[in-house]
């Protein structure tokens, strides 16, 4: 008997967990009405206890790093990048040349050498541009379901 009480109890406790679509119906019973993200498709559907509003910001300050170091290579870096460009071919092109531009005493310029290190750097931070709007279509989701709750608190 034991047994079988054990079994059906655990039974019913998973079966009051969760639904379907993944609300926990025994957090719905409760006074406190839940948003109902039922009806939005899932790569997109909300999920409670996560604020979008800081999801999204989060994304779009790595979308600006992105566009701000895309923006400082192309516009303000890549004349000196052209121009290390043009004296590294010079220096291929010399064939008596078997040393470096260092071991011959000249001082590497530090902007040429900031410009090479930040050339591609924008890359590492494009991945948030399609996350920013992915995030910010949740949000607007999740916006909408959460003003219709509100909206619900005040006519009662």
């Amino acid at each position: 008997e034991t047994i079988n009480i054990t079994i059906s109890s655990s039974i019913n406790m998973a079966s009051e967990s969760t639904t379907t679509d993944g609300s926990n119906i025994a957090a719905n019973n409760t006074s406190k009405k839940l948003p109902n993200f039922s009806h939005v498709p899932w790569p997109v559907r909300p999920r409670d206890g996560i604020n979008y509003d800081f999801v999204a910001t989060l994304y779009l300050i790595g979308s600006a790093l992105a566009l701000s170091f895309y923006l400082l290579e192309t516009k303000i870096l890549a004349p000196l990048l052209v121009e290390n460009n043009d004296v590294d071919a010079a220096a291929a092109n010399a064939s008596d040349s078997t040393t470096s531009t260092e071991d011959s005493g000249e001082e590497g310029n530090a902007w040429t050498e900031f410009a090479n290190g930040m050339e591609g750097m924008y890359f590492i931070f494009v991945p948030f541009v399609p996350c920013l709007l992915w995030s910010l279509v949740v949000r607007y989701f999740w916006m909408k379901e959460t003003k219709k709750i509100s909206l619900d608190k005040k006519d009662n």
